[in-house]
């Protein structure tokens, strides 16, 4: 395939991320009126297992088989504990708010491969975290006063993702996208059932949820099927900054479905965390 063009469908893929993401937030924060966090967690996995075994059955050489379970245990962990405090931001936070914290992700995972992989660390990158937390720091504090609590959880669900993203990088190496998403439906079910339970118990979701569910369980399998498409046809330096345009689209969204007033702090943090996180990229490519 012609260069060019593999790198034109894979941001048509990347289109496809950004819409699956944003559908995602949307449909976590409508949930949330009748909902938990872990709640809606459990719709999702539950309904996620349903859709992955009927397209096991319907197609052929489909197989949810693993070489690493070991690695899915650790991944599905992490990711569980991320998606929990992201789940949970969508519903009290802005949708701008949330989104700009878990852009911090590249920078965390970073931090993570300087302190724990022992990854040199040069001035150039130090300048990039230090641009990063600053971005962080003002998102977090709007009133430059207080922190916001709940914007806290959503930080360390962004940390918890940059562990769990050094995982999935393994198992992909070894397993594929389909069979990484079984595994992560299938051990997660159960920690959100817990969650759940101790949170409040589980609610039987109404008539008026059940297309919600529905889209929000597909969008949430087809946005790692699109983004593992992108990456496969493109270059990563083309590829990932281009997963940024979702804050301009979610504050969007934000704005038009809930009145989510668009504030400097947001605007100015943002730039800086996404300034980091680019150029952080660049230098991981050279």
């Amino acid at each position: 395939m012609d260069y060019m063009r593999k790198e034109f469908i894979a941001l048509f893929w990347m289109i496809g991320t950004i819409i699956c993401f944003c559908s995602m937030a949307i449909c976590i924060r409508e949930l949330s009126n009748n909902h938990s966090a872990f709640d809606i967690q459990f719709l999702r996995n539950t309904f996620c297992i349903l859709i992955l075994v009927i397209i096991y059955f319907s197609r052929k050489n489909i197989s949810f088989s693993t070489k690493q379970l070991k690695y899915n245990l650790y991944r599905n962990f992490f990711h569980f504990l991320g998606q929990s405090g992201w789940t949970w931001g969508l519903t009290v936070l802005p949708l701008s708010t949330v989104f700009s914290i878990e852009f911090t992700m590249p920078i965390w995972a970073s931090f993570i491969a300087i302190i724990f992989l022992k990854e040199s660390i040069n001035f150039q990158k130090t300048i990039f975290l230090i641009m990063g937390f600053i971005g962080t720091w003002i998102i977090l504090s709007p009133n430059q006063s207080a922190i916001n609590e709940n914007a806290i959880i959503v930080l360390l669900a962004s940390v918890s993702y940059a562990v769990a993203h050094n995982f999935t990088k393994t198992l992909t190496k070894t397993d594929k996208i389909i069979s990484i998403l079984f595994w992560m439906s299938i051990l997660q079910l159960p920690l959100s059932l817990l969650g759940a339970t101790i949170y409040g118990g589980l609610s039987v979701p109404h008539m008026n949820d059940l297309p919600i569910i529905v889209i929000f369980s597909v969008a949430s399998l087809l946005a790692h099927l699109c983004l593992s498409n992108a990456l496969k046809l493109g270059d990563a330096t083309l590829v990932l900054p281009f997963d940024y345009i979702r804050l301009p689209v979610i504050t969007a969204l934000g704005w038009y479905l809930y009145n989510e007033k668009i504030t400097t702090n947001i605007i100015i943090g943002s730039t800086l965390i996404i300034a980091a996180a680019l150029t952080t990229l660049k230098t991981k490519q050279k």
